[in-house]
């Protein structure tokens, strides 16, 4: 590699990575360092996707047999001096720096299912210490390297059983470490992997539901357990349509024609690469203007100048949908913010919601237009209510 793919190399690190896209999906990693004449390694990282490989009914042995062959086949051709196979995920919410840098120091930083330490670190922990950790299985490679596993197989890695048994290994191999401590690190760790119920607010589910999708199964319980908790201030941007100021424009049907012509374009004009449900005109748009509002935090990065911009394509699009889904009635003003449109026994005032929706980062939910739509949607259908 160092002699014939000299195109490869990026300052003292050579790189070649190989995928195969058909199911399931494999990425292989091979990293070079030539750091000095003295000091030269490589790094293999091969990823398998989704973790359910391992987890294929019938076939966990199978798969575990597979890896650790691979293993074998290396330790038979190579120095090994570390490595290890476990959930990708549970591995980067771990200690362990090789998560960021693959020429950092090795040691005992995890208890994984899969643990191989080359003959330098065993000697550091001492061999028979490393010969005696308390494991599934244990044996020593060609070289003097030793591999050990916590469990027979990796498709437990999360549960009590494995949680414990990487706990026990981690204490005998790091006395100064608690096995009460560990095992409740371990244990915090599992609730990543254990789903809750989505019991979101109707009003704004799907553009929380979108927010979780985003952010990985990291943080998933942790947005879940927050959502579940949150609803939206109530809808205060209407009033009734009895006390709604009539139109002082001159030219009503142009101030209608430049909402609906001229504002609300800008708006899909901005928006409709990322958002393709803006060209069909479909209600599905509301909730992806609302969470892409949100998720790239315009309420906070946009300054003031092109806010005011924006609010009014905001307000004219949100209301063209008060009129053309729910057969409501523009009634313009001089003063966007006192602008309405009347449905039923209220008068709906999109471009504040819009002002309203831009004031901050959390401002794109807590007034998402969603949420107005909705509501308004829900009273045009009970007027009584």
């Amino acid at each position: 590699m160092h002699e014939r793919f000299q195109e490869f190399r990026y300052g003292i690190k050579y790189g070649i990575n190989l995928h195969r896209s058909l199911p399931p999906e494999v990425d292989w990693w091979l990293g070079l360092y030539d750091q000095s004449a003295e000091d030269t390694f490589s790094t293999l990282e091969l990823t398998l996707k989704p973790f359910a490989v391992v987890r294929e009914e019938g076939r966990t042995e199978e798969r575990a047999k597979q890896l650790l062959a691979l293993v074998r086949s290396f330790a038979q051709r190579f120095p090994l001096s570390y490595g290890l196979a476990h959930s990708s995920l549970d591995f980067h919410l771990g200690s362990d720096p090789h998560t960021t840098d693959s020429r950092a120091p090795k040691g005992v930083h995890e208890a994984y299912w899969l643990n191989v330490y080359g003959p330098r670190l065993v000697e550091q922990l001492g061999r028979q210490r490393v010969l005696s950790t308390p494991c599934t299985h244990l044996e020593e490679l060609p070289g003097g390297a030793i591999l050990w596993l916590t469990r027979p197989t990796p498709s437990d890695f999360d549960s009590e059983e494995a949680r414990l048994a990487q706990a026990r290994a981690l204490v005998h191999l790091r006395p100064e470490l608690n096995l009460e401590d560990t095992l409740a690190a371990l244990r915090q760790r599992s609730l990543v992997f254990t789903p809750l119920p989505l019991q979101f607010d109707e009003d704004v589910a799907d553009i929380l539901r979108w927010e979780v999708e985003d952010r990985g199964l990291d943080r998933k319980r942790q947005l879940v357990e927050r959502f579940n908790a949150y609803h939206p201030p109530p809808v205060s941007e209407w009033l009734p349509s009895s006390r709604a100021p009539a139109p002082d424009v001159e030219d009503v049907r142009r101030a209608i024609d430049t909402y609906e012509g001229h504002f609300a374009e800008q708006l899909i004009a901005l928006l409709n690469k990322d958002i393709p449900d803006l060209m069909s005109g479909s209600r599905e748009a509301l909730p992806r203007v609302d969470h892409h509002l949100w998720h790239h935090g315009w309420g906070k990065r946009l300054p003031d100048e092109e806010k005011e911009l924006l609010i009014p394509a905001l307000g004219a699009w949100l209301g063209m949908f008060l009129v053309h889904s729910l057969g409501g009635r523009w009634v313009p003003r001089r003063k966007l913010d006192e602008a309405a449109v009347v449905v039923g026994d209220r008068a709906w005032l999109p471009f504040l919601r819009a002002r309203h929706a831009l004031q901050g980062p959390e401002a794109p939910l807590d007034f998402s237009c969603s949420q107005l739509f909705r509501v308004a949607s829900r009273l045009a259908q009970s007027p009584s209510a």
